[in-house]
């Protein structure tokens, strides 16, 4: 007589209210840098966790509500990733230190970049703080340097949209970052212009940073009428109306 098949052992979940929303957030991460934050669903991070998915709807009522929170906490690890600003830097080295340690930190996590870039709108106040603290921080040494407020703010958007441009052309280039040039990888990386490096970017920012150096000197060419016979502002005056301008956005 055959002996009867032996019985799998049941599965044993996590006792309830032994997780929180801290280590909900944290297993979303590890299941969105295996699957991709599109195929990340409650299900699929319930078995990751070993939880029932009630748990996690006890924290998170929807995708969307965790989606918002992981882009808070993918805020903070940027926060936290940029290089402060060197006082006793050229803002020249300032404004491309900046962007070059960006681009690196999306290169690096590729659920952080989807995050800051997809989840923008969705950032509480906090990050929102974070975000324009760094900012404010490449734009005051512009000023610093002779910018103006307004110049100053121009030229953090043109290098910012550049340097996202760089992130995203990246990104379509392949899991693996920019493929070299003539190599195989679908339509992107066939394209005469696919397969970015890192002396591409460079090239591009100095090119961008060595036409901005004219407006400590010169000024924005919309600005000069307005400049003609006005008294030269106080030492400090164009940062601190940028740092007002942007307690006014973020409060």
């Amino acid at each position: 007589m055959s002996e009867p098949a032996a019985s799998k052992p049941a599965r044993r979940r996590r006792r309830r209210g032994s997780i929180n929303a801290d280590d909900i957030v944290a297993g979303a991460f590890e299941v969105a840098r295996r699957v991709s934050l599109d195929r990340l669903s409650m299900p699929t991070l319930a078995a990751h966790l070993d939880v029932g998915v009630t748990s996690i709807y006890w924290y998170f009522r929807k995708k969307d509500d965790l989606l918002d929170t992981m882009a808070d906490a993918a805020v903070a690890a940027y926060a936290d990733g940029m290089p402060a600003v060197n006082a006793g830097g050229t803002w020249q080295e300032t404004l491309s230190g900046h962007f070059h340690a960006q681009r690196g930190l999306h290169r690096e996590d590729r659920v952080l970049s989807d995050l800051l870039l997809m989840r923008a709108s969705a950032y509480s106040p906090e990050s929102l703080r974070r975000v324009a603290e760094i900012e404010e921080a490449v734009v005051g040494r512009l000023v610093d340097a002779g910018f103006t407020a307004e110049d100053a703010r121009r030229a953090y958007r043109a290098a910012s949209v550049y340097t996202r441009g760089m992130i995203i052309h990246d990104r379509m280039a392949g899991p693996d970052g920019p493929a070299p040039p003539g190599s195989p990888g679908g339509p992107v990386a066939a394209h005469p212009l696919a397969g970015m490096t890192d002396e591409d970017f460079d090239f591009g920012m100095r090119r961008l940073i060595g036409g901005l150096e004219a407006l400590p000197r010169e000024g924005s060419p919309e600005d000069a009428p307005a400049r003609r016979g006005r008294a030269a502002p106080r030492p400090g005056a164009a940062r601190a109306e940028h740092a007002d301008r942007s307690r006014r956005a973020t409060g």
